[in-house]
Order: structure tokens, then sequence, then C-alpha cells
């Protein structure tokens, strides 16, 4: 069940809302604090967190909303947009041979995402809304576990290779929830054009 779009105040949104607000204070703690990367490593903890109870919340109390549809991927997209800068900045998404990756793993997700955006305000234009699917849910659950394993809070170089694969998996998972949410896209305008 959906909610009128004018009534988006209740708990999940807000949970939404506020993940966005930590993003700048993970960016802050990790950037001023760099012998204490636990505090901002707490702070993408919680922000993960606030990411599965928003939506388990929204379904529970039925308080999906278009608001929630929308801004609920665009939190997780500037959060792992933000970490993966922060990663690739200290070199932390590719072994220290392959360094290059860093950015080139940034860039590809940076294109991705702005393509996703764009295509989101063409359908939003046109009056459909389009979920996020359950590929690009994977995609982030794998970003965040790789992102945890490669996240210099640690001296394990074995966590870091396996996270190192893990982000290579999420960025592949990530363009295939691109293509699906495309052809998904391209479904959903022509149902609401013949209608």
């Amino acid at each position: 069940m959906e909610n009128d779009t004018k009534n988006w105040v209740n708990i999940p949104n807000c949970l939404t809302i506020f993940r966005l607000l930590l993003i700048p204070v993970f960016l802050i703690a990790y950037y001023q604090l760099p012998e204490k990367r636990y505090v901002s490593l707490i702070v993408f903890a919680t922000a993960s967190f606030t990411d599965m109870l928003d939506g388990y919340l929204a379904r529970k109390w039925h308080q999906i909303t278009s608001f929630g549809k929308l801004c609920d991927p665009l939190a997780d997209k500037v959060m792992v947009l933000s970490l993966l800068f922060c990663m690739a900045d200290g070199g932390y998404l590719a072994e220290e041979k392959y360094a290059s990756l860093n950015w080139v793993i940034l860039l590809v997700m940076l294109l991705k995402e702005l393509l996703m955006m764009c295509g989101a305000l063409f359908m939003l234009k046109s009056g459909v809304v389009v979920q996020a699917n359950l590929f690009g849910k994977a995609a982030t659950v794998l970003f965040v576990t790789g992102i945890i394993l490669v996240f210099p809070w640690h001296s394990l170089e074995g966590m870091r290779t396996v996270g190192h694969y893990v982000i290579f998996a999420a960025v592949c998972m990530s363009l295939l929830a691109m293509v699906v949410y495309t052809i998904s896209s391209v479904k959903k305008l022509k149902t609401a054009k013949m209608n």
C-alpha cells in the first residue's frame, strides 16, 4: 500500500533523511580523525542500519510513499559513493599493484549513478516511479560488506583481499541492477502511455 505523497512525514522517511545527514558526519570524522577511524566506521554502520530499518518499517506499517521510493535509494547511492571516494582516495578499493583501479571503480559507479538519476527524473516527469530492484539492494549489501572489509580499521591483509573481490562483485551487481532497472522503466513507461 502506498500513502499519498503529501503524507510523506513518517518514521521510515525520517530515517532516510537522517541517513543523508549522517553522510557529511562520516566524511568529517573520516578526514578529521585519521587516528580514530573506528569513529567514522561507527557512523557508517549506523547509516547502514537505518537503511535496513526504514525499508522494514515502511513495509510493516504500510508507510511506503513515492518520497521513500525515490529518496531511500538516493540516500543509499550518496552514502556508497561517499564511502567509495574515501576508499579510492586512500587506495583501499584495489590491491596496491592495481592502484589505478581505485579511481576506475569510483568513476564507473559515479557515471552509473548519474545515468540512473537522470533516468529516474525522466520517469518521474512521465508520472512513473520505479522502485529499486533486488539486484540494486544486493549491490548495496555487497558494497557495505566490501567496504567494511577494506576499511582502514584493521591490518589484516587477507581480510582486505576478500574485500577487494567483494567490491568487484558489487560493481558487477550494480551494473546488472542498472540493466534490470532500465528494462523495467521502459516497460512501465510503455504501460503508462497506453493507459
